[in-house]
């Protein structure tokens, strides 16, 4: 099984990487708050006197939604980047086989060939594939 190009290899590592600054700038904006504010992710955070306790409550529930998100991209991010640095990018975690650099550059943090990826959508029955 080839290695991935050189210029693959680099344009993972640049995509991988401007997405993990930009995926933890979203974390930080949610989670970093001025002195005497709730961070927006906290609890009621968008509760103002008089606001609609349920709104501000769907809010909330959101807010911890895109955090539990970006938390789970930043892992296959992480996953992704140690990879690369590994050696071992492009290669399908499920049968071992090539993932074809084509798939790894439209979706970088791609673990399974399409095939795998297809029978474990269709086992868990999920229709989505590999975010970012």
């Amino acid at each position: 099984m080839p290695p991935l190009s050189q210029s693959v290899h680099d344009e993972m590592t640049r995509r991988l990487r401007q997405a993990r600054a930009s995926t933890l700038r979203a974390v930080r904006a949610r989670t970093d708050a001025a002195e005497g504010e709730a961070p927006a992710i906290g609890p009621l955070s968008h509760a103002l006197q008089g606001d609609d306790q349920v709104a501000a409550e769907m809010i909330s529930h959101d807010e911890e939604h895109f955090a539990g998100h970006e938390a789970a991209l930043l892992h296959a991010i992480d996953v992704a980047l140690g990879k690369l640095e590994a050696g071992g990018a492009g290669i399908c975690e499920s049968c071992g086989c090539e993932i074809p650099e084509a798939r790894l550059l439209a979706t970088p943090t791609v673990r399974m060939c399409i095939g795998c990826q297809e029978q474990t959508e269709k086992a868990l029955r999920t229709g989505r594939g590999p975010s970012m």
